[in-house]
């Protein structure tokens, strides 16, 4: 499989629009708005008027080009919590920026964001430069979905489409494929490490379901009790090189690389807590002889874990949940790859949906904000958790008001990386959008 990616990749032409044929087409450099280097390329063009209704015009014909979007972004005060909150798209059509546990900014501050939107007709991935109110197309593919994409800093989108692992430069449009899954599997949500040299993820077999009624989670124990072949790949977006780290006769997903040491990945068993005996497992792919994946945090009976992400030091954060006869006390936990156990903190009634920490691990953010065992409007809140004695203390910063109902509308806030807004989504204007709220602002 190595040799196959490998000569893929050698022999495939990058699909990219170059700089002077793009500066060409679109004419009219009218001032670079972008504050990140190399961005102003992109931006540099004439853009396509505010949007109002989402264009006919073929996904394949948009790519690179540059639409004003001022007329989506709205600035106000979130009437519940005083917050100071953006939102970013406001079209009609769908939009929801990269899964929790990716970075969902480009460069070092809270001005570029990267999300992907079905404005085409068909979801593709877009970079908005927000101060100047500018969106820019990134991508033509045919199967793209929400959260199948990781983002570098540096200005590296990693998606898929289809079967297909993309790199694409957000500042010279340079696309080409890096990796494709073999037929009769399917790929689930792609990880990077900080540079961006390293994309992990995992391909589980296809198998049919007999369960599926089109609600959430609703055919998740049939898939878990299928016991499904599932690999777990890590990809050199430099080599092309491709290696095979682990794979097992179960469903596995929710694959995260660590930021800095590309040898150690995380994965997990997927089916609910009421089927996974053993959710979070970490296999070192620098062992060569018997190489074997290894739990990390093995559960005892009456535990469940859920939303382990790396934070920016390398250790695991997740959320677990202890039941204690009819009572269930629900936590913050954290823990280091080797397994050293760091310290877990008890929630003041449920806990939040999703989870991340800011740089610093100092505070972190949450898509629901429980008060009290009985708050009962804590799961439209997005919360601010610090951790104290043992306990999460929370704040609420912004009503998001989400149905929940899809995975597309679930919060699933991160940080900027200057640590000063939080970004999330929400499907409370009838279409999914994208909002930030300004976490200094409460």
């Amino acid at each position: 499989m190595q040799s196959r990616t490998t000569n893929a990749l050698r022999n495939s032409r990058p699909n990219r629009i170059g700089r002077r044929l793009f500066l060409a087409r679109l004419a009219a450099v009218g001032g670079a708005t972008a504050s990140v280097p190399g961005l102003d390329f992109i931006f540099a063009a004439e853009p396509l008027p505010n949007s109002g209704s989402s264009p006919t015009t073929p996904a394949a014909r948009n790519r690179g080009k540059v639409q004003k979007v001022g007329n989506e972004i709205k600035e106000y005060k979130d009437p519940k919590t005083g917050a100071r909150v953006r939102r970013l798209t406001g079209d009609g059509s769908n939009n929801v920026h990269p899964y929790f546990t990716s970075w969902a900014f480009v460069g070092d501050s809270a001005d570029h964001t990267i999300f992907v939107s079905n404005r085409t007709g068909a979801y593709q991935w877009h970079l908005l430069d927000i101060p100047a109110a500018r969106l820019v197309q990134l991508t033509d593919g045919e199967k793209i979905s929400a959260n199948m994409a990781c983002v570098a800093r540096s200005g590296r989108l990693f998606y898929f489409d289809g079967p297909s692992l993309r790199s694409i430069k957000t500042d010279t449009l340079e696309d080409r494929e890096l990796y494709r899954v073999p037929p009769g599997f399917k790929p689930a949500l792609p990880t990077c490490t900080a540079d961006g040299r390293y994309v992990a993820f995992a391909y589980c077999q296809e198998t049919a379901l007999s369960t599926e009624t089109g609600r959430i989670y609703s055919s998740m124990h049939e898939r878990y009790y299928q016991h499904p072949h599932s690999v777990v790949m890590r990809i050199d977006t430099e080599s092309g090189e491709a290696v095979a780290g682990w794979g097992e006769a179960a469903w596995i997903s929710h694959v995260l690389i660590h930021p800095t040491q590309p040898n150690l990945i995380l994965f997990c068993h997927e089916g609910g807590g009421t089927c996974v005996k053993q959710r979070m497992w970490i296999v070192n792919l620098d062992d060569k002889q018997m190489r074997q994946a290894v739990p990390l945090y093995p559960q005892r009976p009456g535990e469940s874990c859920v939303h382990e992400y790396f934070t920016q030091q390398g250790d695991v954060g997740f959320q677990y949940s202890l039941d204690r006869g009819k009572a269930r006390e629900e936590y913050n936990a954290f823990i280091r790859p080797d397994g050293t156990w760091i310290r877990q903190y008890l929630f003041p009634g449920p806990r939040p949906g999703h989870i991340q920490s800011n740089s610093g691990n100092t505070l972190l953010v949450g898509d629901r904000a429980h008060l009290s065992p009985d708050d009962k409007e804590g799961g439209q809140y997005i919360g601010l958790m610090t951790h104290i004695n043992g306990r999460v203390q929370i704040r609420r910063l912004a009503w998001h008001g989400t149905s929940w109902r899809t995975q597309a509308s679930h919060g699933h806030p991160s940080f900027s990386p200057d640590d000063r807004w939080v970004i999330y989504n929400s499907d409370a204007e009838k279409s999914d959008n994208v909002y930030m709220a300004e976490v200094p602002s409460i």
